[in-house]
């Protein structure tokens, strides 16, 4: 079987997948260069970000709880089955974002005491409108992912994360200055095209309407209850860093040099997130997911392909930090360049703990998983208000790669004895696919077809 070929399946998925992932990082990047270089002083850019870890959050409390028992049992369904998980699905999703918007509102004053930034009360009742539209453009995108329907998440994220980019500049261009509560708005709106254009590709596979049932909610909530918990210790892991430093240090200007080195951090994630996307529907078949040597076959395989993009950028990231800052934001962010290359190499880290979680949830797992990242979330924690306090914003960084390291060994032990999986043939398949990749690339080329 030519190399061609062996991918040809993975490429076309990957392709599309990959490019819906870029186009949020990238457009984000391209508008935090907006902000940070013209629109928004420091102190501002450090409550924006402050703004972006809540949505975030929300998020991920959501997706914990529906997106991955809507892709598991979409996949392992009966066809007459389907529109009772899609009809469930929909209706724990409504329920926990009106939920979550309830509490909200009410908690609002006090999250914009805590967080020392009183910017963020008028900025999170704005958001209340968004979390409305996110029920919809949430249940459209998981579906997608489901249906493995990648050029149609590519098309949805274009129109979103493109108006975003152009209604800032646009308001830059005419303004001069960006508020605040005008960005949360443009976050509103721009949800609303991402639903009008996601409906346009999940319309065939809505036409069976709703068909509530207490058994498949229920059913849904059984799977969903260990991965919920495993996101609410993600959410922990993930944010825990950006939601103690201004509370700590008293200021959301570090909370600003952190977004910046996030920002461009964030885009060595894009391999592991894409082959994640594809990963979790393949290893949650009949066939994969009772077969331990194909699990570890896709496990090895996925995690080395994430390698391969990762381990130059992290390099790049190492050598030419003060570049990276210069570009995105100006000399005024230089304090972010050692927490840059700190975070960078936890980048590698994260191409295997990614792949962890969902290997773990697609075989029926997710109590392991739950587990480990809760173990790995208190660890976190703690190293975060221990270095913090002692190396202030430097710290956060320590406290980030420390707990990276202990999330590393515990996983890997866990999928060694589970799996026999070997964490040193990802890097022997990162190295293998440099080659293979330009086998591709020159076979694609259209004067090699002549």
């Amino acid at each position: 079987m030519s190399t061609t070929a062996k991918y040809q399946g993975w490429i076309h998925s990957g392709f599309f997948s990959g490019l819906q992932k870029l186009s949020v990082p990238l457009s984000g990047l391209l508008v935090t260069m907006i902000l940070a270089k013209r629109a928004l002083t420091k102190e501002e850019m450090g409550v924006w970000a402050m703004f972006m870890t809540i949505t975030s959050i929300i998020e991920l409390i959501r997706q914990g709880l529906v997106k991955t028992s809507l892709i598991k049992f979409i996949n392992h369904s009966l066809p007459e089955e389907e529109k009772y998980v899609l009809s469930a699905a929909l209706f724990i999703n409504a329920f926990i974002t009106i939920v979550t918007a309830i509490l909200m509102f009410i908690f609002t004053p006090y999250i914009a005491t805590l967080l020392k930034a009183p910017e963020l009360k008028s900025m999170l009742y704005i958001l209340q409108a968004g979390m409305l539209i996110m029920i919809p453009f949430s249940h459209f995108e998981w579906l997608m992912y489901g249906k493995m329907q990648f050029k149609g998440l590519f098309w949805t994220y274009l129109f979103r994360q493109g108006a975003t980019l152009l209604f800032v500049f646009l308001v830059y261009l005419f303004e001069k200055k960006v508020s605040l509560n005008m960005l949360v708005i443009i976050y509103d709106a721009c949800l609303l095209i991402g639903v009008i254009v996601s409906y346009r590709f999940v319309r065939p596979f809505l036409k069976s309407g709703l068909a509530i049932t207490k058994e498949w909610v229920l059913k849904l909530l059984s799977f969903g209850k260990y991965v919920f918990a495993s996101g609410l210790s993600t959410l922990v892991f993930r944010t825990a860093d950006q939601m103690m430093l201004s509370p700590l240090l008293g200021t959301t200007v570090f909370n600003a040099s952190q977004n910046i080195a996030m920002r461009f951090v964030n885009l060595s994630d894009l391999p592991s997130q894409t082959l994640g996307d594809i990963l979790f529907p393949k290893s949650s078949s009949r066939e994969a997911s009772s077969n331990p040597s194909m699990i570890k076959y896709y496990y090895e395989k996925t995690v080395g392909a994430s390698l391969c993009f990762v381990l130059p950028l992290v390099l790049f990231v190492l050598l030419f930090p003060k570049l990276i800052i210069i570009v995105l934001a100006g000399p005024e962010y230089y304090d972010a360049i050692p927490y840059l290359q700190l975070i960078s190499v936890t980048c590698i880290y994260l191409a295997f703990l990614k792949q962890y979680g969902v290997i773990m949830d697609s075989t029926g797992k997710p109590n392991l998983n739950l587990m480990a990242i809760t173990f790995i979330a208190i660890i976190h924690v703690s190293f975060t208000y221990f270095f913090i306090k002692y190396f202030h914003f430097l710290g956060a960084g320590y406290a980030l790669l420390c707990s990276h390291t202990v999330g590393f060994l515990l996983t890997q032990y866990l999928l060694n004895k589970l799996y026999n999986i070997n964490f040193l043939n990802c890097f022997k398949y990162a190295f293998q696919f440099y080659p293979e990749f330009y086998k591709i690339i020159i076979s694609k080329l259209p004067w090699r077809k002549r």
